[in-house]
C-alpha cells in the first residue's frame, strides 16, 4: 500500500495489487482552507492508478460537511469520474452524513457507481468492490 497523504482530516493511499484508492475522511472539516493539499493529493492518487481503478472510501467517522467542503467534494468527484473511476464502496454509518453525501454524489454524477455499506459491513463492501 502506497501512502499518498495523511492528516487529521483524511488519508489517501493506493493499493496497486487491487488497483484501489483507499480514501478515509474523518471528523468535521471546518473549511477547505484546513486541507490546502486536497486536490493535489487526489491528483497524485489518481496518477498512480491503472485503467479500471476503484475507490474504497471509509467515511464512517465523517461529520456533516459545510458548503465549501461539499462544493470541493462535488468538483473532485467530477474529476474522478472523468479520470475513469469505475466503482466506489462507501462505508458510512451516519444517516445525516449520508443524506448530505447523497446530494454531492448526485450533483457530480457519481451516485450511479457508489454502493453504501456500514462499517460493520466492511468485508461485504470489499467483496462488492472486487467484483
Amino acid at each position: 500500500m502506497q501512502e499518498i497523504a495523511k492528516n487529521e482530516y483524511y488519508e489517501l493511499a493506493y493499493d496497486s495489487a487491487r488497483n484501489w484508492i483507499h480514501w478515509t475522511m474523518r471528523g468535521f472539516w471546518p473549511s477547505m482552507n484546513d486541507v490546502p493539499d486536497f486536490a493535489s493529493d487526489w491528483a497524485k492518487a489518481v496518477e498512480a492508478t491503472k485503467a479500471g481503478w476503484k475507490i474504497y472510501a471509509n467515511l464512517s467517522e465523517l461529520k456533516v460537511m459545510p458548503d465549501d467542503v461539499k462544493n470541493a467534494q462535488d468538483e473532485q468527484q467530477r474529476v474522478l469520474m472523468e479520470k475513469g473511476c469505475q466503482r466506489v464502496c462507501c462505508l458510512i454509518d451516519s444517516a445525516v452524513t449520508k443524506l448530505s453525501l447523497n446530494t454531492v454524489l448526485k450533483n457530480s454524477g457519481m451516485s450511479s457507481i457508489v454502493q453504501y455499506f456500514t462499517a460493520d459491513e466492511a468485508e461485504d463492501g470489499k467483496t462488492w468492490l472486487a467484483a
